[in-house]
């Protein structure tokens, strides 16, 4: 078992060492133009803005998505830029345009038959389509909900939408003694 010391002394080294390669990394995207407005084009269709509220662009929802497939899954990528690229060509030959530059409710079409595997398109098999729709709506989902320090949900955004309170730091609770 580790102690309370030796702990402390590797989150620290732990800690120094990402403010240091935070110094010269490199702040360009893993993921090329087209395939990043396509990703802002997917998770704004599952958490589109209203009147009141931003949406998935407005709360950092991509920079949460190249954060988890850089971060913590970087084995991930090839998957996203295949099934990108696929939805892509997919896209194209439904409706001769890019999926982002699709408007709207084409694209709340497509992403429908998407959902269920019937995007018609031979080479994009329905397994896939079903699996990368699924992939697309847990990391919009989890980078709207989720902790602002994962790099979506900019500003709390969801937690002022659903009206929550911001969340209280662990370890930072004081609670007066009680007898």
């Amino acid at each position: 078992m580790i102690s309370r010391r030796e702990f402390i002394q590797d989150a620290a080294i732990a800690a120094s060492g990402i403010v240091l390669a935070g110094c010269g990394a490199d702040k360009s995207s893993v993921f090329n133009g087209d395939e990043r407005n396509c990703l802002v084009a997917l998770a704004e269709q599952i958490i589109p803005a209203d009147e009141k509220f931003g949406g998935a662009t407005d709360a950092g929802v991509i920079n949460y998505i190249e954060t988890f497939a850089t971060k913590y899954y970087p084995e991930i990528v090839p998957y996203y830029r295949a099934q990108l690229a696929m939805l892509q060509k997919a896209c194209k030959a439904v409706n001769s345009k890019k999926f982002q530059k699709l408007d709207f409710s084409a694209q709340t079409a497509f992403m429908k038959q998407m959902e269920v595997g019937k995007v018609p398109f031979a080479e994009w098999n329905a397994s896939d389509q079903r699996s990368f729709f699924n992939e697309i709506l847990t990391r919009s989902m989890q980078g709207f909900f989720g902790a602002p320090r994962h790099g979506g949900n900019k500003n709390y955004m969801s937690y002022k939408m659903l009206g929550l309170d911001m969340p209280v730091v662990i370890g930072q609770n004081r609670y007066e003694r009680r007898s």
